[in-house]
């Protein structure tokens, strides 16, 4: 990547990382809504990393 993150591009980035950490590692314990609506946040945060260039990869087997 050509440019620095601020602190709250870097915060975004952290967020994502933390949603899917859960999603891929804690989703059994968190209720059907948590869990549907967290893949919905998780997807939303994806369009975030694409667009700062952070090659968010694919994320199909967490449900996004």
């Amino acid at each position: 990547m050509s440019t620095e993150l601020n602190q709250a591009e870097t915060a975004l980035v952290e967020s994502y990382r933390s949603l899917a950490k859960v999603l891929g590692e804690q989703r059994d314990q968190l209720a059907p809504f948590a869990e549907r609506n967290a893949v919905k946040a998780l997807a939303a945060l994806w369009q975030v990393m694409n667009g700062l260039d952070q090659d968010p990869g694919q994320v199909y087997e967490l449900g996004a």
